[in-house]
Order: C-alpha cells, then structure tokens, then sequence
C-alpha cells in the first residue's frame, strides 16, 4: 500500500509558516493596539486575520509584498469586526452586580511582561492610553504610520481608502494625541507643585 504524498501542500504550509514567522510579532502588536489593550480580543482578531491569510495564501503574488498583504487582511479583519460590533452589540451576562462588574472592568489591565514593565511603565501606560481614547477610523492609521512604519500610501492601499484620507486621520490623531498627552503633563506639573 502507498500513501499518497502531501509534497505541494506540505510545501505550501511551510513557506507559509516561514513567511509568518518574521512578521507574527509586529501583527500581534498592531492587534493588541487595534483592540485597545485587550490581549483576549487581540488574540481572536489575529488567529481570523491569519486564517484569512492561510485561505488566500496562493492569491499572494509577490513575497516582497507579504507584509504589506498581511496587516491589510489584519485591519480588514478588524474593520469587520469593528463593524459588526456597532450593528450588534454583544449581551453580556455576569454573576457579578452590574456596579461590581463595572469597577473590575475598570480596574483592568492587559498584562505585561516584567521587561516591558521596566523599559516603558510610565511613558508606555500613558501613550497606550491616549492611543486606545482615540477612534476607530483614526487609530488604526497612527498605529500603521507612526509605529509600525508603514508610509501613508502603503496604508492607503492596506486601507482602501484615498492616501489624502489617511493624511487627514493621521493628523486628526497626532494632533488628539498632542492635546491628550499635554494634559496629562499639566495634571501631574499640577500635583507635582501640590
């Protein structure tokens, strides 16, 4: 008896696998800021994101262009996602009373490793915060741009949307940014005096 041979697919999978592997860290980093801190739902928004991609993993022409194709299907995922939770809000049922479940939510934090604690505790926390206040359709972009790298043309075209659209998002979110992160200093220059 023969066993038939896998080689294409085994060969499929695997250069799959190597072309995830350089770029799976920097995904799940734009996930967990995609979902505002929230390691759960951005563990969820990266494994659909990646199946998407094993899916239409033949549709990629060019390998050069792999990261590219990657974090579009990832903010696509996330658009969706986005999308779905406006037209259907999720009901949520707790043993807790709605006060008690409100303030364990609110005294949640994602978790960090003891190494992120000690390189970016205060400014990181800050800077995570006023990334997550921002909206949906601009923070995406300032993630995108301003900490992964990628050109304002490149998420254009990751987006769809027109190149002059993300310009606009991206100054919207600097300059929300800007705003959030000099009242935070004028707070602490004021207890700092106090």
């Amino acid at each position: 008896m023969t066993l038939k041979s896998n080689a294409p697919e085994d060969n499929h999978n695997r250069v799959f696998e190597e072309l995830l592997s350089s770029h799976l860290d920097s995904l799940f980093r734009t996930a967990v800021r995609l979902c505002r801190g929230n390691i759960a739902d951005a563990e969820d928004l990266l494994q659909d994101a990646l199946l998407r991609a094993f899916d239409g993993f033949s549709s990629l022409r060019e390998q050069t262009s792999a990261r590219s194709w990657l974090f579009r299907i990832l903010i696509h995922t996330n658009l969706n996602r986005v999308r779905a939770r406006r037209r259907r809000p999720e009901d949520v049922e707790s043993d807790l009373s709605e006060a008690a479940f409100e303030h364990a939510l609110g005294s949640w934090q994602p978790f960090r490793s003891p190494l992120e604690d000690a390189h970016f505790a205060g400014l990181r926390d800050t800077l995570t915060s006023a990334i997550n206040k921002l909206g949906d359709d601009v923070r995406p972009v300032i993630v995108l741009v301003d900490i992964e790298g990628f050109r304002q043309r490149e998420v254009a075209e990751l987006m769809q949307i027109p190149e002059g659209t993300v310009a606009s998002r991206l100054f919207r979110a600097r300059c929300a940014l800007r705003s959030s992160l000099a009242g935070l200093r004028q707070q602490s220059g004021r207890r700092g005096k106090a």
